[in-house]
């Protein structure tokens, strides 16, 4: 056997890394055998990659960590971008597990323009990384992109494991931020796709997501019956769920356990999860076990224990950027402090579980006014259940009726759950451009100011006007007026800084709010823009349009205004400016 030999068996092993891991970590063994045995340094490398994968899904952490970063060097060294790229993958992906989500993201963002002509499974583990980190980060729109072009990958590589991988990850996202509807579709799928599996390696990862989101809509008895045929062979025999995907069924199992009233089942589940995510340092895990922990308290009447378990998950909800846990967790502290009488406590938590809900919704007056109905109904159900507490040691069906209004409780959860993810989205957003809208931009600007205030620092607005927008519009019709708004959006976008955001204010204009950056700083920031700006060409329908221009007005805070309208209307008064004296240039204000 030859050099192209252990490629060949390189190249199945990077396949099989989710649909067999024992068995792609048997091929990189043998092609690093042969690859030593020719001297062929570049397929050992390769092989490497391979063993060091299994080793971060399954062995040992800080060995995969020391290969990849010395894999990095190797390959940089010797200027291959596609073993940089695996190597890469991995120095990410143990990055997005130590808590750094846009270092995890930089490592990879700069293969984004190599991906088109790339393998597709290369294409699949960078998108499908780089989407897992941008969610992280905060960045849901950029995370969704990318995780359909792993997903696009998938589909060309017809591989049931990858698709079934990737429709789980974004079943789970729309579960963060509470689209259930979208999230069990995608699951569904992604079920279907393990069905077609030989080994089903992905099917204790997409049960326990597909679990999740029927638990959090009231479907305990459906997500124990998803969860129950792997309860007892997960991990058995050769490892092929990951120690990190072990530990989050093994939580997602506790909660189905306690969720049916299984109390002892679903303690020691809960048990074994947090022990095992604190081995692996899975955040996520770690707080689901300790809300679990805390139900099964407060199922068995211990109402102390409930509060210090749910305490701890509550530790932890600074380092999600998603609402789910956080509203979660701070539901149930609010009604544990209830429950052990602690009302001041119980307001704050609800004071912020309510913060988490309106900052999800929106503020469509539509949606204020169900969601007013239904926060009614759940206080009403909740007083009901405290009486049936109080009544408990009186009547023997006083267990029945507390479970009922449980049940009722549960089901109008999941109504604000699912009235959050229809409306979210078209409260803060452009539809044409998928930029925020003038509605965000006024709640969120008041905001930043606030926290400005607070550390001490400046903050720039621009307002932006393009140029002779109208004879575009006159000339190539409003659809191409249109494509020109889009690129501009996305030109905006893919300029800014994670902390920077863009909205559209309304027809041709846009804004930018820039934190922590001064006046000086801002023009550089600007012109940059309007250089890019005027290299862009937009084409559709045998047009072309080319050579365009924007002006922009930017004020600063507090230096031009101490209040929105203020700030804004010295941004629109140096815009205003720029278009007088000549268009095609940026003026801050006097």
């Amino acid at each position: 056997m030859d050099a192209m030999d252990a490629a060949a068996l390189n190249a199945r092993a990077w396949l099989l890394q989710y649909g067999d891991p024992v068995g792609a970590r048997a091929l990189a063994e043998q092609a690093k055998a042969l690859a030593d045995a020719q001297g062929d340094e570049s397929n050992a490398a390769y092989a490497r990659i391979s063993l060091a994968c299994y080793e971060m899904r399954h062995g040992d952490l800080e060995l995969a960590r020391q290969e990849f970063h010395a894999l990095k060097r190797y390959f940089e060294a010797g200027q291959d971008l596609r073993g940089l790229m695996r190597a890469c993958f991995g120095v990410s992906v143990l990055k997005s597990r130590d808590g750094h989500a846009e270092a995890s993201y930089a490592e990879l963002i700069g293969f984004v323009t190599y991906l088109d002509a790339a393998d597709p499974a290369d294409a699949f583990v960078i998108y499908n990384a780089l989407g897992i980190s941008s969610v992280e980060a905060g960045q849901l729109d950029e995370g969704m992109r990318h995780c359909y072009k792993a997903l696009g990958a998938a589909r060309m590589l017809e591989s049931p494991d990858h698709l079934a991988l990737i429709l789980s990850n974004l079943g789970d996202i729309q579960h963060g931020v509470g689209n259930y509807e979208d999230a069990i579709r995608f699951l569904v799928e992604a079920d279907e796709m393990v069905a077609k599996s030989r080994l089903a390696v992905q099917a204790p990862l997409v049960a326990s997501n597909l679990a999740l989101c029927q638990l959090a809509i009231g479907a305990h008895e459906a997500a124990y019956e998803t969860i129950l045929p792997y309860l007892s062979t997960t991990n058995e025999g050769e490892v092929l769920v990951s120690k990190s995907d072990a530990a989050f069924f093994q939580a997602i199992a506790a909660h189905t356990y306690a969720a049916n009233g299984q109390w002892d089942a679903a303690d020691a589940m809960a048990a074994r999860a947090l022990q095992a995510a604190e081995a692996a340092g899975e955040v996520r895990v770690i707080t689901h076990s300790y809300w679990v922990q805390g139900l099964v308290a407060r199922g068995r009447g211990l109402a102390s224990a409930a509060l210090q378990a749910f305490q701890r998950a509550e530790s932890y909800l600074g380092k999600f950027q998603d609402p789910y846990y956080p509203v979660q967790v701070m539901r149930e502290l609010s009604l544990t402090y209830a429950e052990l009488g602690l009302w001041q406590q119980a307001y704050a938590s609800l004071e912020q579980h309510q913060q988490f809900y309106q900052r999800s919704l929106g503020s469509a007056a539509r949606a204020r006014t169900q969601i007013a109905r239904i926060q009614s109904e759940l206080a009403e159900a909740e007083r009901e259940r405290d009486f049936a507490l109080l009544k408990q040691a009186e009547a023997e069906n006083a267990r029945a009726e507390m479970e009922k209004l449980n049940r009722q409780l549960a089901t109008k959860v999941a109504e604000v759950e699912q009235l959050q993810a229809r409306l979210r989205e078209q409260a803060i957003r452009d539809p044409l451009t998928e930029l925020y809208n003038r509605r965000y931009l006024q709640e969120e600007l008041c905001s930043e100011m606030r926290l400005a205030e607070r550390r001490h620092y400046p903050i720039c607005v621009v307002l932006i006007d393009l140029d002779h927008f109208k004879s575009v519009n006159d000339r190539f019709g409003h659809p191409m007026g249109d494509r020109v708004l889009v690129e501009m959006a996305r030109m905006l976008s893919a300029n800014i800084r994670g902390s920077d955001f863009a909205c559209r204010f309304g027809g041709e204009e846009f804004c930018l709010v820039l934190p922590d950056i001064d006046l000086a700083q801002a023009e550089v920031r600007l012109r940059e823009l309007l250089d890019h700006f005027h290299t862009l060409v937009v084409e559709g329908g045998g047009q072309r349009i080319e050579q365009l221009t924007f002006s922009a007005g930017i004020a600063a805070y507090p230096q031009h205004g101490a209040d929105v309208e203020t700030l804004l209307a010295a941004a629109d008064s140096a815009l205003y400016r720029a278009k007088a004296c000549g268009r095609n240039r940026i003026l801050h204000a006097q």
